[in-house]
């Protein structure tokens, strides 16, 4: 009967409603070579994966979590001497910038351009903290509510279609998000214009030489003409990059 009671006991905990643990969030005490502030998005320290150090801003591939005060978790799990926690999930104050631009409610959390302090993703960084739950457009770092999550960023894989290199050349000349079908039109377009460009130069060239050959006389007129074409052929590839750019941009 003890030992039913015992199982019955166990049982009830386990099937406590999640919604009462607040993001079924539990934090994992670490040690750390120095102080580190609660909101600061660390990474697992290279020689020691029982310490954490602020995340790298030019290694997104290393966050790990962000530290919270012991308090703040529903549950935490400490080891002695480790007296930093860190959750990986749940919502919790986080350090952030907005070098990176504006963070508005719902946007993506990656790395600023500071250590340890999260900005908004862009589509060139491949790892998230976690989503902003709030606004933030302050000049100096600050504090905001984020839902950890910690993984791939979901902006790059919108278009699995899509090469990532390719996926990210695009955003960086856009600036957001650009559908594939956008990105390989204006694939298609850099390809025609560079094969237009390139069969100008080399008509003109091969065009200037047998000319040359049979009447070298003439190589002045013949040069200067040939200059023409290089300079049309330039026009002509630059007009394409701009076609490519109002394409991603608009």
């Amino acid at each position: 009967m003890g030992r039913l009671l015992k199982v019955l006991m166990v049982a009830s905990i386990l099937l406590i409603p999640a919604g009462l643990v607040y993001g079924q969030t539990i934090a994992k005490s670490f040690g750390a070579k120095t102080k580190i502030e609660p909101g600061t998005v660390v990474a697992l320290t290279k020689d020691d994966p029982e310490s954490v150090e602020p995340a790298p801003a030019a290694d997104v591939n290393r966050i790990y979590g962000v530290v919270i005060e012991q308090t703040e978790a529903a549950v935490t799990l400490q080891k002695q001497d480790q007296t930093v926690f860190v959750a990986t999930s749940g919502a919790y104050p986080i350090l952030v910038s907005a070098s990176n631009g504006s963070i508005k409610s719902g946007d993506y959390l990656s790395m600023s351009k500071t250590d340890g302090v999260a900005g908004k993703a862009s589509i060139n960084q491949e790892y998230v903290v976690g989503k902003a739950l709030d606004d933030f457009n302050n000049a100096a770092t600050g504090k905001i509510k984020a839902e950890l999550n910690p993984g791939k960023n979901p902006q790059i894989k919108g278009d699995k279609a899509v090469p990532g290199p390719l996926l990210r050349l695009a955003y960086a000349i856009a600036g957001k998000p650009v559908s594939a079908a956008r990105i390989y039109s204006a694939l298609a377009i850099f390809v025609i214009t560079l094969i237009v460009a390139a069969s100008l130069i080399l008509v003109g060239v091969r065009t200037s030489l047998i000319s040359i050959g049979r009447n070298p006389l003439s190589k002045h007129s013949i040069m200067q003409s040939l200059t023409q074409v290089i300079v049309a052929a330039g026009l002509v590839f630059i007009g394409g990059l701009g076609g490519i750019f109002l394409l991603l941009k608009i």
